[in-house]
């Protein structure tokens, strides 16, 4: 008896995601929780476990493809039946972890669009919906998903071809020939959800940034002592932990930059835990991971936990749970030489604080000119929720405590 894997809800608010490689192949016989597939997500790349042993009859989604919750992933059959199966969509649902319907029988017709002696051309309802709306004629589209399968992307790529009726020869030249050589980027994974996430903070946020720098002379001396004991742990100690440290600092002074606010009740809701996002660059794009409790750890643990995951980051197998529910973010943009930013906020946060580049200036120290350690800070906040003055008064103890490394290794941990 033919049974379907759909594609689950691995939850926070994924609705769907782009297989990156198959564990297993057609005709495998597997084992209940054998890794099958590695699907890419907005947030990480996840491995989908098999939720029954049998044999893999039919893969209905090829590596690249964009699969949606609740569509079939994987037919499974017992181990005498075809390995020949016609690949078809699941009905779209909610929660379907671990959901094994028995598989109906989907005539051909449903599936397929016959166009004569040269066969059949396969395309789901919506994507002929599409082509026609755009006026492409399948059999004339090559498929580039599994079978042979014409996908939406194969529809628009096709529809950019097309000439309207009646348009002048001398409005017929292809852009990459007008201008010069272009190349198509598909809008996916981190990038993609980078990119609705800013501009969901850019429409919804009433956005103010500050700016001001600090003093770390000290903080360095102190850095350059330790840092040796922590490398020995396999740590670096970058100014990071410290930057954790002042921060958390400031926010229980200034309980309104920790917060986040309930537009439709009209409340804001002062958070009581000091979740610290960490803004990451990875070669798949822009990653926050949360440092869980960081008012509760030392210089030291946030210095682990930061390379850790960090690492873990790069490699894309950070957990979802540990990119989210953070309070405050942190963005580390002078690592790559800048200065000073206006960093976008991690909505639904109401804040973020941005580092520059840490660099020897110029000072005038009791009427002399001296070289000080300078790193230069961008506070990014909604003003909707904060004022400027307060935003300025929490900066104020945010380099208070950096040019008084002394402060954060008394207070707290």
């Amino acid at each position: 008896m033919r049974k379907e894997f759909k594609f689950p809800d691995v939850g926070e608010g994924i609705v769907e995601g782009e297989i990156v490689r198959w564990l297993v192949g057609e005709g495998e016989v597997v084992t209940e929780d054998q890794p099958l597939v590695e699907v890419e997500t907005d947030k990480a790349v996840v491995t989908l476990p098999s939720p029954q042993a049998g044999k893999v009859l039919k893969c209905h989604f090829g590596e690249g493809d964009l699969v949606r919750v609740g569509e079939v992933l994987v037919t499974y059959g017992n181990a005498e039946e075809a390995t020949s199966l016609a690949p078809k969509q699941g009905a779209l649902g909610g929660s379907v972890v671990g959901r094994l319907p028995e598989a109906d029988e989907e005539p051909e017709s449903q599936i397929g669009l016959r166009v004569g002696p040269g066969g059949t051309v396969r395309a789901i309802p919506s994507v002929r919906v599409l082509a026609k709306e755009l006026g492409v004629d399948l059999s004339k589209v090559k498929g580039t998903g599994p079978n042979g399968r014409i996908n939406r992307r194969d529809v628009e790529r096709a529809a950019e071809r097309i000439v309207p009726k009646n348009t002048p020869v001398m409005q017929i030249v292809p852009e990459s020939v007008a201008h010069g050589p272009l190349e198509r980027v598909a809008l996916r994974g981190m990038r993609r959800s980078s990119a609705r996430h800013v501009a969901e903070s850019a429409a919804r946020v009433a956005a103010v940034t500050f700016m001001n720098e600090a003093d770390i002379s000290d903080l360095e001396k102190v850095r350059h002592k330790e840092k040796k004991i922590v490398e020995e742990k396999g740590s670096r100690l970058t100014y990071l932990p410290f930057i954790v440290r002042a921060v958390v600092a400031g926010l229980k002074v200034h309980p309104y930059l920790n917060a986040t606010l309930d537009e439709e009740a009209e409340e804001i809701i002062l958070k009581k835990y000091y979740h610290i996002g960490i803004a990451v660059d990875t070669s798949d794009g822009l990653m926050v991971f949360v440092l869980r409790n960081a008012d509760q750890k030392s210089i030291l643990e946030l210095a682990q936990e930061i390379s850790t995951m960090s690492q873990r980051a790069e490699q894309r197998k950070i957990e979802l749970a540990e990119l989210k529910g953070g309070s405050f973010t942190i963005t580390n943009y002078g690592v790559i030489g800048g200065t000073y930013g206006t960093p976008i906020i991690n909505y639904p946060e109401v804040a973020i604080l941005g580092m520059g580049k840490v660099s020897e200036k110029p000072v005038i120290r009791d009427g002399a000119i001296v070289a000080r350690k300078i790193i230069p800070l961008s506070l990014t906040f909604d003003h909707r929720v904060i004022t400027g003055a307060e935003a300025a008064r929490f900066m104020n103890d945010v380099i208070r405590h950096l040019e008084d490394p002394d402060l954060m290794l008394i207070e707290g941990k």
